[in-house]
């Protein structure tokens, strides 16, 4: 692992604009997944030899079907092993490159009830049933923890946002909105619905205690010496260090507790030993977080009141805004300063101005069965963005969503370590002009460190470098198209020319991992790679061409592309069994039954099958 360091001035709110062209346990619904690639040594470099030009000469293949995109029928049951564990494979990825992905609500600490078959807990209680024209707010205020606050069928008109500040459970009659389902319309600025009340704010400030020892990648242990006594369990708090000349803050000095302290972490306190001067975390750290000279790392402990088990459920939102600078809060959902909290089965849709979720500093939230769709404004700076996580925001499970015509409809931004995203559909990435294709999975500003990026169909994923780098992302089993969903682009269904490519990262980006997915499409007219920003399967651009540390850095292996027709592995490295997920230990309790599991990946015959979100989009 590299750890970061650099200095920067202090953060001013102002306006985060976007270029184009510069860039559970119980219940069977947890998965206790751990790192399934544990490995050997290796260098840096260990990816070069598969980043050295469109010759794909060099690399080995082997173990592709031929053929293009197979469709969504046939192919076997993918299922789980005997034992349902997952089967780690040595060597697959060095272990420098990989954490631990162990996302999302793992058991009910609340109530100690099993989770259900999503991984969300279950509430049964109800403290309210509401009809149109009720006070939702008061409702919510008045309920206890642990109880639901149920809203029948029809339209919900409010001039506020609607928060949840203590465990409680907004639940709807569908996402579909009025009549049959349940539709709240927001009326005047702000967000419609938010969990907890800090908004943006809780990026910023707050004493560091500094570390008085390094704290390693995968360490669940920070030395704090005699200032473990101002730490208690169950504090969440924030790990971060001063970058270093691989992480590039670039303009991107916001969404962090001080600018140059880019790679951050949110963690929550499991144990505090004051003779030791430790404090124990209940999961590990994403990044090596060093003490001393040049890094000083420090952890900051969370004053702000937090909220924690709130969820929202079943609901169509419509109507809320963003009433300041981009980035002040999302104008359908806002989640800030929360942990185990959840959205479930929520559709937001073109009357939504700004982000339409956002996770702000969260640690083990939960989105999905989601349908964000369209946006109210497009434009590059308009904040037009679907799922957004950010802040250090660490251990959240974005799951089984669609996300389409947005200008980045996921985005990682300055999120933590840990997270994933895992069986989401988005495409259809706004852009102007339309011929030039956006990113569908992207990260936005310095510095998203060591997240996985699973079992999604996303024709366009990456990560850009408009407002700094990334490091050390890992895409695993994924279908990168490069072709978008007619119509491309809302408002116009154009043929793509610009900027087409699966996978993009740009001059500066560190240590991307590329393993076991399918890319490209059929009669894609591009190469296997470029530097030039010339249509390809990889797009290197923005740096400095072939010797970029995005090019040098990258480890590509055992992945299918439609250019060469086969599968290229790292000539370095012999080991070439995919398992069937990094976070999972078996097929989802929720993936639907006679759907193959895992549904994509150059060992399956078809290597394309069917992925739940994509076949609920097409069916709409």
């Amino acid at each position: 692992m590299r750890a970061p360091p650099i200095h920067a001035a202090l953060w001013l709110p102002f306006v985060l604009a976007s270029a184009c062209g510069t860039a559970g346990p119980d219940g069977g619904g947890g998965h206790e997944a751990g790192n399934t690639a544990a490995g050997t040594d290796a260098s840096e470099g260990s990816g070069a030899a598969t980043a050295s030009g469109a010759d794909a000469s060099t690399l080995e293949g082997g173990g592709s079907v031929d053929g293009g995109p197979a469709g969504s029928d046939g192919g076997s049951d993918g299922g789980s092993s005997d034992d349902g564990g997952v089967h780690p494979v040595p060597g697959l990825i060095p272990d420098d490159r990989v954490t631990t992905w162990n996302p999302g609500i793992l058991a009910d600490d609340q109530l100690g009830l099993p989770l259900g078959d999503d991984g969300l807990p279950v509430r049964t209680e109800i403290c309210a049933s509401l009809s149109p024209g009720d006070d939702i707010q008061a409702a919510l205020d008045d309920c206890p923890e642990g109880s639901v606050v149920e809203l029948a069928a029809g339209s919900f008109t409010v001039g506020a946002t609607i928060t949840l500040d203590h465990a409680v459970v907004l639940r709807g009659a569908g996402s579909q909105g009025a009549p049959s389902g349940t539709t709240i319309v927001r009326q005047g600025g702000g967000a419609a619905l938010a969990i907890g009340t800090t908004r943006d704010q809780i990026c910023y400030g707050g004493a560091g205690v500094a570390l008085v020892s390094d704290a390693p990648l995968q360490s669940t242990t920070v030395n704090v010496g005699a200032a473990a006594s101002e730490f208690a369990v169950g504090d969440l708090a924030l790990v971060d260090q001063l970058d270093d000349a691989q992480v590039q803050q670039g303009d991107c000095s916001y969404f962090k507790r001080e600018s140059g302290r880019s790679a951050s972490q949110r963690v929550r306190i499991a144990a505090v030993d004051t003779d030791a001067g430790t404090l124990e975390l209940d999961a590990p750290l994403h990044w090596d977080f060093r003490a001393g000279d040049p890094y000083h790392a420090e952890i900051v402990r969370v004053t702000a009141a937090r909220t924690e088990w709130a969820g929202i459920e079943h609901l169509r939102i419509q109507g809320g805004t963003n009433p300041g600078y981009n980035g002040q809060e999302a104008g359908g959902i806002d989640v800030s300063n929360a942990a185990y909290c959840w959205v479930k089965d929520v559709q937001t849709d073109e009357t939504i101005g700004g982000m339409h979720v956002a996770l702000t500093a969260t640690y083990r939230c939960v989105v999905r069965d989601g349908y964000f769709h369209h946006s109210a404004d497009y434009g590059f700076g308009h904040d037009c963005y679907g799922i957004v996580l950010r802040c250090g925001a660490a251990e959240n499970l974005i799951e089984n969503n669609i996300a389409r015509y947005m200008n980045k409809p996921i985005m990682l931004n300055v999120s933590g370590g840990g997270n994933v995203i895992g069986y989401n559909y988005a495409d259809n990435s706004w852009a102007d002009p339309p011929q030039w294709q956006e990113v569908n999975v992207d990260t936005h500003c310095a510095f998203p460190h060591m997240e996985l990026i699973e079992g999604n169909f996303a024709p366009h994923m990456g990560a850009t470098t408009t407002h700094g780098n990334a490091g050390y992302l890992t895409f695993f089993r994924n279908y990168a198209s490069s072709q978008f969903a007619a119509p491309t682009v809302a408002g116009a269904d154009v043929v793509q020319t610009g900027n087409v490519t699966a996978l993009q990262f740009q001059g500066g980006d560190l240590g991307m991992n590329v393993v076991g997915n399918v890319l490209g499409s059929e009669g894609l007219d591009a190469s296997y790679e470029s530097y030039d920003g010339d249509n390809a399967v990889y797009r290197f651009d923005g740096g400095d061409g072939a010797t970029d540390i995005a090019v040098t850095s990258a480890y590509r292996h055992g992945n299918y592309d439609f250019v060469n027709h086969d599968t290229l592995w790292d000539p370095s490295n012999d080991v070439h069994q995919l398992p069937e997920s990094l976070y999972l230990e078996h097929r989802p309790a929720w993936w639907p039954s006679g759907t193959a599991w895992p549904w994509v990946g150059p060992d399956l015959d078809p290597m394309i099958g069917e992925l739940p979100a994509k076949a609920r989009a097409d069916a709409m």
